[in-house]
């Protein structure tokens, strides 16, 4: 299976390291592509210490787990997503959620199925016909 993360699965694991996300990041889909626009960055140091708040773990702990997280997704720079794939992308997500832009793109640019456990951004982009999206539910039932 090859995956496009998006910003909230990574949060999701880091919050609940224990949980779904991190099992299926760590052992379910560990031969999974898994890519993710080097933008994710920005918005994880924008988030940062709202997250840290949210887990209690401090600098070097949170800083470990992201560490461990990310090193199972390749980063894709955000130029080399194609100009006529954003311009695509910014049509479908311009009323759902700008932020997304990025993660929609690549996965037009790549043909990866996008992951997200954001419903409002999945059921927005299926409603615009873009399909190639899953919900961490519908993964786990690929899986099986």
């Amino acid at each position: 299976m090859n995956l496009v993360v998006d910003t909230n699965i990574v949060i999701s694991a880091l919050i609940t390291p224990q949980g779904t996300i991190s099992r299926l990041l760590f052992k379910d889909l560990s031969d999974a592509q898994l890519i993710s626009p080097h933008f994710l960055f920005d918005e994880m140091v924008a988030k940062y210490e709202k997250i840290k708040k949210i887990t209690g773990l401090g600098d070097e702990n949170l800083k470990e787990l992201f560490y461990l997280l990310v090193k199972h997704i390749d980063f894709i720079d955000n130029d080399l997503i194609s100009n006529e794939n954003q311009k695509h992308a910014y049509e479908i997500v311009k009323d759902i959620d700008k932020k997304d832009l990025l993660f929609v793109a690549l996965s037009m640019q790549t043909g990866f199925t996008l992951w997200s456990g954001d419903l409002k951004l999945v059921n927005g982009l299926r409603s615009r016909g873009f399909n190639n999206v899953l919900l961490t539910k519908e993964i786990i039932d690929r899986l099986k």
